[in-house]
């Protein structure tokens, strides 16, 4: 074994005298990754529930829309019904006092 270690300077020095470089453990615990995951799926489900909600809200907003405008036309429908009906009761009550006055008059003659 070489007992003179090159430098990446250039300089050799003794083997023996090798500095100690360390770094820090790049690696996660497996305490950290489950958090992590944890984490992501807990954010991913947030968002996806959030996003029903308010698809359940624009649901909801327009299934108020739809019956509210319906049950407009509904009543306006039957106020038009009510209000024909009324005219076909007044021609029939004209006509009922055109024919009483009418068998007056023959009665009369």
């Amino acid at each position: 074994m070489n007992e003179l270690e090159e430098h990446p300077s250039g300089a050799r020095r003794p083997a023996a005298f090798r500095s100690l470089h360390t770094t820090p453990v790049a690696r996660k615990t497996v305490t950290e990754k489950v958090s992590e995951v944890a984490d992501s799926v807990n954010k991913k489900l947030g968002k996806g529930l959030a996003s029903a909600l308010e698809s359940g809200e624009q649901a909801s907003k327009a299934t108020k829309e739809t019956i509210g405008s319906t049950a407009e036309t509904a009543k306006q429908k039957s106020k038009d019904t009510a209000n024909v009906a009324g005219q076909k009761m007044n021609q029939a009550e004209s006509g009922a006092q055109e024919a009483k006055q009418d068998i007056e008059k023959e009665v009369r003659k």
